[in-house]
């Protein structure tokens, strides 16, 4: 008898038989997860993790056909796990970049298993990366986007939309990949750390008690003057080496070489997201 039996709709395929401690069903466990589709396009990786994730596999942290495929495994083992669409991400995929219905081929190495779900330095990807967080508008249907960047030139912008759902309205979540060539990426974390010397007078130190954040979260203002925010963020190391909240109408910013060049990068997803139409 199989002492691993699998869940109907996953296959399982041992790569390489690790020696190390065994995971089970509810263990914390440090593992890469390299995403391919049925054709063999790769799914992008993080921009703040690469294919490095961690997952409490006791908890829905994860598309289920990982946290059914992974118990069995022992460090330093390799395991290819290919997971039907019910199982992955079903019927709404991921917009931009997860088709719907899709099958899903993950080869996964566990590196080791953990105590905690915490993330710590080792499980970032070396460099800085940059992150821009824009809120939703008073009046605006979308709910907000992010895009992240790191200085190797790996991007990816991610909104999500409100769209009507017969009588409810659900939230559509879109991610979409973007590559920049690595002086690009460089050239905008750069500027992003220059902003307090640059346009001191719009931006709000994160940790000044100047922040003020409403529903949610999703709307971030200057308590001194009411003035709507975007975030920007520079990460290196899991380590915040700069966090701003940034006068969104401010002259200086809207015609800084930094939101120029982000708006050029992500301004054309969002205006042909289907969803906003």
């Amino acid at each position: 008898m199989d002492p691993h039996p699998q869940k109907k709709g996953i296959e399982v395929k041992d790569l390489t038989v690790g020696t190390g401690e065994e995971a089970t069903k509810d263990s914390v466990v440090a593992v890469n997860v390299r995403e391919f589709l049925r054709r063999g396009d790769e799914v992008s990786p993080s921009p703040l993790c690469g294919t490095r994730h961690i997952i409490d596999l006791g908890r829905r942290e994860c598309i289920a056909g990982l946290r059914y495929g992974i118990p069995g495994m022992r460090v330093g083992g390799t395991r290819e796990i290919t997971i039907s669409p019910h199982l992955a991400y079903g019927e709404a995929g991921i917009p931009g970049r997860i088709p719907a219905n899709a099958l899903l081929r993950c080869r996964v190495d566990l590196l080791e298993i953990r105590q905690y779900n915490a993330l710590l330095p080792q499980d970032w990807l070396p460099g800085k990366v940059l992150m821009i967080s824009r809120g939703r508008g008073k009046c605006a249907p979308q709910l907000g986007w992010n895009f992240s960047v790191h200085e190797n030139g790996t991007a990816l912008l991610s909104f999500g939309q409100s769209t009507p759902d017969n009588q409810h309205k659900h939230t559509l979540w879109r991610q979409i990949p973007i590559v920049l060539e690595g002086a690009k990426s460089t050239e905008l974390i750069e500027a992003a750390i220059d902003l307090p010397q640059q346009m001191p007078e719009d931006c709000v130190d994160w940790n000044s008690g100047f922040i003020d954040m409403q529903d949610g979260g999703k709307v971030i203002k200057d308590t001194r003057n009411g003035a709507l925010c975007m975030v920007v963020q520079v990460i290196e190391s899991g380590r915040t080496v700069l966090m701003l909240g940034v006068h969104e109408e401010s002259s200086r910013f809207r015609e800084s070489t930094l939101l120029k060049t982000v708006e050029q990068l992500t301004v054309p997803h969002l205006t042909s997201d289907p969803a906003s139409t």
